[in-house]
């Protein structure tokens, strides 16, 4: 299931690294927490807001549609409130952050 606030979380956590990429390692044995958090990841790479920093899948890096809808997510509430309201009424991740995006023009 996806998870709004982590998405976010992990866009912010991969903007905050100097090479805009966090680690994601697979392994047997990965707690719930873990497989949540690299399901989360694949999400944002389904949507194109990240992408696979490797070729071993275990590294994801921020792509520019990532660092744009982290901008206007970040700067304008009324682009937060959007977002989570059309999340929360099924609408699928990708076209909601389109639309919560267009209203700054």
């Amino acid at each position: 299931m996806r998870d709004p606030e982590m998405l976010v979380a992990l866009l912010k956590e991969m903007a905050e690294d100097h090479h805009g990429r966090i680690t994601c390692i697979m392994f047997l044995g990965m707690s719930e927490d873990d497989l949540n958090r690299r399901h989360q990841i694949e999400l944002l790479v389904d949507a194109g807001h990240a992408a696979w920093g490797n070729d071993r899948g275990d590294q994801a890096r921020i792509t520019n549609d990532g660092y744009d809808f982290l901008n206007a997510y970040d700067k304008q509430q009324p682009v937060r409130d959007r977002f989570a309201e059309l999340l929360n009424a099924g609408v699928p991740y990708v076209k909601a952050a389109l639309e919560a995006m267009s209203l700054i023009g």
